[in-house]
């Protein structure tokens, strides 16, 4: 009786998740070419325990987005170190069956100290994310909820791994700066996704990483 309970239990909160996932937008007509160039996290929201734990000592990551030839994504972050430095990280988001949709194929370090606990665990990621970027190992679904292309971008971010899954939504700006119109979206995607606003950081703008990809 008792496994019986377990496994209904079990099989009611894959149906919760599933529905939950179902419920999240993707952005129509969602044009790649549009969609490159470089971008700002500004703010993101997620359940991930590491970003909890250091999102308060989180500053602004820069992106570099630009289209590749097979309909994918190649990402360049740039994330201040506490020593003054800018380390800078590639990841690929592989295209999905819709387009607006990817999942993360891993990620390479390059220069620079790796960040400190908290911001190596997850988008920045998916990481993309503000100091918690996507493990190769992870099962990443990665959409872009929505964007005007010239002002701001939502994403959405689901991270399975060792039987955890977490949730992040993340802000992008074009300029270091918070867009009212792109904040209101992801407002009011938080509750959508099981999220509340006190798992969320406006991050401060930081020079560290200034010019990194011009």
């Amino acid at each position: 009786m008792m496994l019986q309970m377990l496994l209904i239990g079990w099989v009611f909160a894959l149906l919760r998740v599933s529905l939950g996932q179902a419920q999240v937008p993707i952005q129509a007509n969602f044009d790649a070419s549009q969609f490159q160039g470089i971008w700002y996290v500004v703010g993101v929201v997620s359940d991930d325990q590491g970003f909890l734990d250091s999102k308060d000592n989180l500053k602004m990551p820069v992106v570099l987005v630009t289209p590749l030839p097979d309909g994918d994504l190649a990402l360049k972050f740039g994330y201040s170190t506490p020593d003054g430095g800018c380390q800078k990280t590639d990841t690929t988001f592989t295209k999905g069956a819709v387009d607006g949709q990817f999942s993360n194929k891993g990620e390479k370090g390059r220069a620079g100290r790796a960040p400190e606990p908290g911001g190596g665990r997850g988008p920045a990621g998916a990481a993309i994310s503000a100091g918690s970027r996507p493990s190769a190992m992870a099962q990443t679904d990665i959409r872009v909820v929505s964007t005007d292309y010239k002002h701001f971008a939502v994403l959405y971010v689901e991270m399975q791994k060792g039987g955890v899954r977490n949730v992040w939504l993340q802000l992008y700006a074009r300029a270091p700066e918070l867009f009212p119109e792109g904040a209101q979206k992801m407002q009011q995607l938080v509750p959508q996704v099981g999220l509340n606003p006190s798992q969320g950081a406006l991050l401060p703008r930081s020079d560290q990483c200034a010019g990194a990809f011009s």
